[in-house]
């Protein structure tokens, strides 16, 4: 229990597995997503200046997806971490409760002393 909260590594490996399978669809979005075939003159004389803004707003799009994915894939790691180190803990933590059980049922004072 950490907190007050109750800990599920599987359950933040879990959800770090679904934010590697966001970071996937990403990837391949942005693979696929190239500059905008239109430009400006493409919205005719009384749009112009909204496809201007249009056409850099698209072209904006693609390194936000990338940094988007970046982020997701810094998300996943860190989840995954923290699985990790959450496991190691309550590892940690059982093996010194069968310490502390050991020393009870030797009579041996906690801390072998």
């Amino acid at each position: 229990m950490a907190g007050g909260m109750e800990v599920d590594p599987a359950a933040i490996q879990a959800f770090a597995t679904f934010m590697a399978d966001a970071k996937q669809q990403f990837d391949k979005v942005t693979a696929r997503f190239g500059e905008s075939n239109a430009t400006a003159d493409s919205f005719g004389r009384t749009w112009k200046s909204d496809g201007a803004e249009y056409v850099k707003s698209w072209g904006m799009l693609g390194p936000d997806l990338a940094n988007l994915s970046a982020v997701l894939d810094q998300v996943t790691a860190q989840l995954g971490s923290t699985a990790k180190l959450n496991v190691q803990g309550e590892t940690t933590n059982v093996g010194q409760f069968t310490e502390i059980g050991a020393d009870v049922d030797s009579g041996t004072p906690s801390g072998g002393a």
